[in-house]
């Protein structure tokens, strides 16, 4: 899938991946995101604005609580390491949230 990827500074880029993992690996070695837990859902440091949420599975109850906890939570907040795609997606514009 192609991935338009707005970071913290309002750059952005274009990432080619294969699922949300592959994009949560590559964000967080060009350190666009920190990932402080290596994604098991407890720090929020993953914390993105999808475009479309509908092209995701729903959040489970972990990464719900994670989430409402959070100053910059929206509707359409999700949690990288959590994104499971809900069907095919061949684009997708995904905005990372401001440090908490």
């Amino acid at each position: 899938m192609r991935v338009l990827v707005a970071d913290r500074q309002q750059q952005s880029a274009e990432y080619l991946v294969e699922d949300f993992q592959e994009l949560f690996d590559e964000l967080s070695s060009q350190m666009k995101i920190d990932a402080l837990c290596g994604g098991c859902c407890s720090c929020a440091t993953c914390h993105v604005y999808l475009d479309e949420p509908e092209v995701a599975v729903p959040a489970e109850d972990q990464e719900k609580e994670v989430l409402e906890g959070l100053i910059h939570h929206r509707d359409n907040s999700r949690l990288l390491c959590q994104l499971e795609a809900s069907q095919d997606i061949t684009e997708l514009k995904i905005q990372i949230a401001p440090a908490e």
